[in-house]
Protein backbone atom coordinates (compact mmCIF):
# COMPACT_ATOMS: atom_id res chain seq x y z
CA UNK A 1 0.00 0.00 0.00
CA UNK A 2 0.99 3.89 -0.92
CA UNK A 3 0.31 6.19 1.54
CA UNK A 4 0.51 10.02 1.36
CA UNK A 5 1.08 12.71 3.75
CA UNK A 6 0.46 16.62 2.87
CA UNK A 7 3.36 17.76 5.00
CA UNK A 8 5.43 21.45 5.54
CA UNK A 9 8.55 19.68 5.51
CA UNK A 10 10.45 16.65 4.16
CA UNK A 11 11.19 14.66 7.20
CA UNK A 12 8.71 12.85 9.47
CA UNK A 13 8.95 14.88 11.92
CA UNK A 14 7.31 17.57 9.84
CA UNK A 15 3.72 18.94 10.40
CA UNK A 16 0.78 17.59 8.81
CA UNK A 17 -0.04 20.20 6.32
CA UNK A 18 -3.86 21.03 6.30
CA UNK A 19 -4.13 22.94 3.19
CA UNK A 20 -4.08 19.45 0.69
CA UNK A 21 -3.65 21.71 -2.30
CA UNK A 22 -1.10 24.42 -0.98
CA UNK A 23 1.18 21.72 1.07
CA UNK A 24 4.75 22.19 -0.07
CA UNK A 25 5.45 18.49 0.58
CA UNK A 26 4.40 14.81 0.55
CA UNK A 27 6.00 11.65 1.90
CA UNK A 28 4.94 8.83 0.68
CA UNK A 29 4.64 5.62 2.98
CA UNK A 30 5.12 1.65 0.87
CA UNK A 31 3.77 -0.34 3.24
CA UNK A 32 3.10 -3.98 4.19
CA UNK A 33 0.93 -4.67 6.47
CA UNK A 34 1.67 -2.42 9.71
CA UNK A 35 5.01 -2.22 8.29
CA UNK A 36 7.24 0.56 6.46
CA UNK A 37 9.32 -0.82 3.90
CA UNK A 38 10.61 2.69 2.12
CA UNK A 39 9.65 6.04 2.74
CA UNK A 40 10.42 9.03 -0.14
CA UNK A 41 9.65 12.64 -0.25
CA UNK A 42 7.98 14.51 -3.74
CA UNK A 43 7.39 18.06 -3.86
CA UNK A 44 4.03 18.93 -4.07
CA UNK A 45 3.46 20.23 -8.27
CA UNK A 46 0.12 22.40 -7.49
CA UNK A 47 1.49 24.37 -4.99
CA UNK A 48 2.35 27.51 -6.87
CA UNK A 49 0.45 26.50 -9.35
CA UNK A 50 -3.12 29.00 -9.20
CA UNK A 51 -6.87 28.19 -9.32
CA UNK A 52 -7.38 24.89 -9.32
CA UNK A 53 -4.09 23.35 -7.35
CA UNK A 54 -6.30 20.94 -5.51
CA UNK A 55 -7.36 19.46 -8.94
CA UNK A 56 -3.73 19.25 -9.95
CA UNK A 57 -2.25 17.63 -7.16
CA UNK A 58 -5.12 15.08 -7.03
CA UNK A 59 -3.73 13.81 -10.74
CA UNK A 60 -0.26 14.23 -9.14
CA UNK A 61 -1.01 11.49 -6.60
CA UNK A 62 -2.96 9.59 -8.95
CA UNK A 63 0.57 9.21 -11.34
CA UNK A 64 2.36 8.38 -7.99
CA UNK A 65 0.18 5.16 -7.40
CA UNK A 66 -1.19 6.59 -4.03
CA UNK A 67 -3.47 4.24 -2.47
CA UNK A 68 -4.39 6.63 1.12
CA UNK A 69 -4.19 10.17 2.13
CA UNK A 70 -3.68 11.47 5.26
CA UNK A 71 -4.32 15.51 5.05
CA UNK A 72 -5.90 18.36 6.37
CA UNK A 73 -9.82 19.10 4.90
CA UNK A 74 -10.71 18.49 0.89
CA UNK A 75 -12.44 20.90 -1.65
CA UNK A 76 -15.50 19.05 -3.70
CA UNK A 77 -13.12 19.16 -6.69
CA UNK A 78 -10.20 17.25 -5.36
CA UNK A 79 -12.71 15.16 -3.48
CA UNK A 80 -14.11 14.36 -6.89
CA UNK A 81 -10.42 13.63 -8.71
CA UNK A 82 -9.18 11.36 -5.54
CA UNK A 83 -12.81 8.93 -5.63
CA UNK A 84 -12.04 8.57 -9.43
CA UNK A 85 -8.76 7.25 -9.05
CA UNK A 86 -9.53 5.25 -5.86
CA UNK A 87 -7.97 7.40 -2.81
CA UNK A 88 -9.24 7.46 0.53
CA UNK A 89 -8.32 10.43 2.54
CA UNK A 90 -8.05 10.47 6.18
CA UNK A 91 -8.24 13.44 8.57
CA UNK A 92 -5.02 14.22 10.95
CA UNK A 93 -2.54 16.86 12.68
CA UNK A 94 0.50 17.42 14.18
CA UNK A 95 3.58 15.33 13.09
CA UNK A 96 3.67 13.10 10.23
CA UNK A 97 5.21 10.81 11.84
CA UNK A 98 2.32 10.45 14.51
CA UNK A 99 -0.25 10.69 11.76
CA UNK A 100 1.39 7.37 10.53
CA UNK A 101 1.25 5.20 13.24
CA UNK A 102 -2.32 6.36 13.76
CA UNK A 103 -3.22 4.78 10.09
CA UNK A 104 -1.09 2.26 10.32
CA UNK A 105 -3.15 1.22 13.96
CA UNK A 106 -6.71 2.31 12.22
CA UNK A 107 -6.99 5.05 14.42
CA UNK A 108 -7.49 8.03 12.21
CA UNK A 109 -10.94 9.12 10.39
CA UNK A 110 -11.76 8.96 6.72
CA UNK A 111 -13.04 12.58 5.60
CA UNK A 112 -16.19 12.55 5.14
CA UNK A 113 -16.93 16.28 5.35
CA UNK A 114 -15.12 18.87 2.53
CA UNK A 115 -14.98 22.12 2.66
CA UNK A 116 -17.10 25.36 0.19
CA UNK A 117 -15.37 25.48 -3.15
CA UNK A 118 -12.90 27.69 -4.15
CA UNK A 119 -12.17 28.12 0.35
CA UNK A 120 -8.83 27.86 1.88
CA UNK A 121 -8.01 26.30 5.13
CA UNK A 122 -9.10 28.86 7.94
CA UNK A 123 -6.36 28.21 10.94
CA UNK A 124 -8.65 30.51 12.90
CA UNK A 125 -11.72 28.20 12.34
CA UNK A 126 -12.48 24.98 14.01
CA UNK A 127 -13.17 22.71 11.41
CA UNK A 128 -15.89 19.44 11.16
CA UNK A 129 -12.83 17.15 11.33
CA UNK A 130 -12.12 18.72 14.68
CA UNK A 131 -11.53 17.33 17.81
CA UNK A 132 -11.13 20.24 20.58
CA UNK A 133 -9.82 19.58 24.38
CA UNK A 134 -11.19 21.32 27.36
CA UNK A 135 -8.76 21.52 30.63
CA UNK A 136 -12.03 20.67 33.32
CA UNK A 137 -13.09 21.54 36.77
CA UNK A 138 -15.71 19.09 37.23
CA UNK A 139 -17.77 16.33 35.47
CA UNK A 140 -20.72 17.63 34.43
CA UNK A 141 -21.43 17.10 30.79
CA UNK A 142 -21.73 20.11 28.86
CA UNK A 143 -21.94 22.66 32.43
CA UNK A 144 -18.84 21.32 33.38
CA UNK A 145 -16.60 24.45 34.16
CA UNK A 146 -13.43 25.26 32.45
CA UNK A 147 -10.60 25.31 34.20
CA UNK A 148 -8.09 28.80 34.07
CA UNK A 149 -5.10 26.44 35.16
CA UNK A 150 -4.86 24.21 32.03
CA UNK A 151 -2.37 21.81 33.70
CA UNK A 152 -3.81 20.81 37.01
CA UNK A 153 -7.40 21.05 35.82
CA UNK A 154 -8.40 17.59 37.85
CA UNK A 155 -10.68 16.79 34.06
CA UNK A 156 -10.09 17.21 30.77
CA UNK A 157 -13.00 16.57 27.85
CA UNK A 158 -12.55 16.37 24.75
CA UNK A 159 -15.11 17.37 21.89
CA UNK A 160 -15.41 15.62 18.66
CA UNK A 161 -17.09 18.20 16.15
CA UNK A 162 -17.95 16.06 13.63
CA UNK A 163 -19.77 13.59 15.58
CA UNK A 164 -21.29 15.89 18.19
CA UNK A 165 -19.70 13.67 21.36
CA UNK A 166 -18.21 15.02 24.58
CA UNK A 167 -15.96 12.84 26.37
CA UNK A 168 -14.46 13.70 30.32
CA UNK A 169 -12.27 12.04 31.74
CA UNK A 170 -9.82 12.23 34.81
CA UNK A 171 -6.57 14.03 34.63
CA UNK A 172 -3.44 11.72 35.08
CA UNK A 173 -1.05 13.83 33.63
CA UNK A 174 2.43 12.67 35.37
CA UNK A 175 4.32 16.04 35.67
CA UNK A 176 7.21 14.47 36.93
CA UNK A 177 7.90 12.37 33.83
CA UNK A 178 10.94 13.68 32.58
CA UNK A 179 10.53 11.49 29.00
CA UNK A 180 7.37 13.26 28.24
CA UNK A 181 5.28 16.31 28.92
CA UNK A 182 2.28 17.11 29.67
CA UNK A 183 0.72 17.94 26.49
CA UNK A 184 2.67 14.69 24.60
CA UNK A 185 0.59 12.88 27.26
CA UNK A 186 -1.96 14.21 26.21
CA UNK A 187 -1.79 13.84 22.49
CA UNK A 188 -1.19 10.31 23.16
CA UNK A 189 -3.96 9.63 25.20
CA UNK A 190 -7.09 11.59 23.12
CA UNK A 191 -5.11 12.82 19.76
CA UNK A 192 -6.71 16.57 20.08
CA UNK A 193 -6.24 18.43 17.03
CA UNK A 194 -6.92 21.97 18.95
CA UNK A 195 -6.37 22.53 22.26
CA UNK A 196 -8.66 25.07 24.59
CA UNK A 197 -6.54 27.47 27.36
CA UNK A 198 -7.23 30.07 29.50
CA UNK A 199 -3.74 30.25 31.53
CA UNK A 200 -1.26 28.02 30.29
CA UNK A 201 2.51 27.92 30.52
CA UNK A 202 4.78 29.93 27.49
CA UNK A 203 6.59 26.17 27.39
CA UNK A 204 3.39 24.47 26.93
CA UNK A 205 2.47 26.91 24.06
CA UNK A 206 5.68 26.75 22.18
CA UNK A 207 5.29 22.78 22.56
CA UNK A 208 1.92 22.74 20.81
CA UNK A 209 2.88 24.89 18.15
CA UNK A 210 5.83 22.50 17.32
CA UNK A 211 3.70 19.54 17.15
CA UNK A 212 1.36 21.37 14.47
CA UNK A 213 -1.91 21.87 16.88
CA UNK A 214 -4.46 24.77 17.69
CA UNK A 215 -4.63 26.29 20.40
CA UNK A 216 -7.93 28.67 21.37
CA UNK A 217 -9.03 30.61 24.02
CA UNK A 218 -12.22 32.30 25.04
CA UNK A 219 -13.79 33.79 27.82
CA UNK A 220 -16.60 30.90 28.10
CA UNK A 221 -17.47 29.52 31.68
CA UNK A 222 -18.46 26.27 30.90
CA UNK A 223 -17.75 24.04 27.83
CA UNK A 224 -21.08 23.96 26.49
CA UNK A 225 -20.93 27.86 25.89
CA UNK A 226 -16.80 26.75 24.24
CA UNK A 227 -18.73 24.41 21.88
CA UNK A 228 -21.32 26.85 20.48
CA UNK A 229 -18.97 28.93 19.87
CA UNK A 230 -16.15 27.27 18.30
CA UNK A 231 -15.85 29.66 15.28
CA UNK A 232 -15.38 32.83 17.73
CA UNK A 233 -12.60 31.06 19.73
CA UNK A 234 -9.62 33.02 19.61
CA UNK A 235 -5.71 32.61 18.85
CA UNK A 236 -3.75 31.54 22.41
CA UNK A 237 -1.00 33.53 22.90
CA UNK A 238 0.36 34.64 26.35
CA UNK A 239 1.21 32.38 28.55
CA UNK A 240 1.23 32.31 32.26
CA UNK A 241 4.55 31.55 33.56
CA UNK A 242 2.93 29.66 36.83
CA UNK A 243 0.82 27.11 34.52
CA UNK A 244 2.21 24.07 33.46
Amino acid sequence: MRIAISTDGESIESNVDQSFGRCDYFLIFDTEGKNIIKTEVVLNKGAAQGHGAGFRVGEQLGELKVDKLITGDLGPNVTSVLNKIGITAYHASGKAKNAISLFLEDKLEKITDIVEPHSEIREEKVNKAEKVFFPLLDKNGEDSEISEHFGHAPFFGIYDVQKKELDIIKNDLNHTDPTKSPIDQIEDAVHPTTIFAKGIGSRAINIIADKGLLLKTGNYRTVGEAIKNLDKMEDQTRGCEHTP
